[in-house]
């Protein structure tokens, strides 16, 4: 009961994040023009619910703007990571075979390079959109989950109740994506897709904290709202951005815990 109440107090979290990003450009508040020294550092109150920052920006707002930043390409990230690593690994798990060993080679050989080495490397090349670091983080995670995956139909493809499935006619194709990938794996598959989403909300956070990469001002990320506001004495503009991604990241782990897995040993 514990876990189901976090995965929805999860769930209603990162859909909030998803809403805001999608709807924050119809609020009408623009960042760019939202500066006025003389009201920087105002505390609490109605026109200000998480008060200023030392530009007097409202930061409730560019709190809801940051979300942007890293909703949209962290869906993108985990979509290319599902596709990439579910067929990869579904594919090569249940026929084997040379094919299988060659997916799984490019799988290891990606797969040793640190993620973070990698996104630095393409978005030195190819720019910092983050766009393109979201496809680049797809790509870093699918072989954690292709080789995941590949383990489970692996052991699963000599299981009775496939053998049953064939005796009565099925085809492998819904014997594979049906019975073996959705049946059996789908805990496995969303775990992995939720730790991608959270991944991308620390790289994007910390890549626009460090600077260089990532969102950068006068457009809000919490990462960048973070070093922006350090050191200038106004601790509400500074912890709002460390409690939103706190939040979201431990959404991603509270939902992914919840997601019952009865092949789990």
């Amino acid at each position: 009961m514990r876990w189901r109440s976090a995965a929805g107090l999860g769930a209603v979290i990162l859909l909030a994040v998803v809403l805001a990003a999608l709807l924050a450009p119809l609020s009408g508040y623009d960042l760019v023009t939202d500066v006025d020294p003389g009201r920087a550092h105002l505390g609490l109150s109605l026109a200000h619910p998480l008060g200023t920052d030392h530009l007097g920006r409202d930061v409730r707002w560019r709190l809801v703007f940051a979300s942007r930043a890293f909703a949209g390409p962290g869906l993108l990230a985990a979509a290319v990571a599902g596709l990439l690593g579910t067929l990869g690994g579904a594919l090569g798990g249940y026929r084997g075979g040379p094919l299988a060993g060659s997916a799984r080679y490019l799988y290891a050989v990606i797969g040793s390079i640190p993620r973070f080495v990698l996104v630095l490397l393409v978005g030195s090349v190819y720019g910092d959109s983050p766009w393109v670091l979201a496809l680049v983080v797809g790509l870093s995670y699918a072989p954690a989950l292709g080789e995941a995956l590949h383990s489970r139909v692996a052991s699963l493809r000599r299981a009775e109740f496939v053998r049953a499935g064939r005796a009565y006619g099925l085809s492998d194709a819904r014997i594979l994506w049906v019975h073996l990938v959705w049946y059996a794996s789908r805990a496995l598959i969303g775990r992995h897709l939720l730790a991608v989403f959270g991944y991308y909300v620390v790289l994007e956070s910390t890549l626009a904290y460090i600077g260089g990469f990532g969102v950068q001002e006068p457009m809000p990320s919490w990462g960048n709202m973070l070093v922006f506001e350090w050191g200038r004495g106004q601790w509400l503009a500074l912890l709002a951005p460390a409690a939103a991604l706190w939040l979201v990241v431990s959404a991603t782990r509270w939902l992914a815990d919840a997601l019952e897995d009865p092949l789990d040993v």
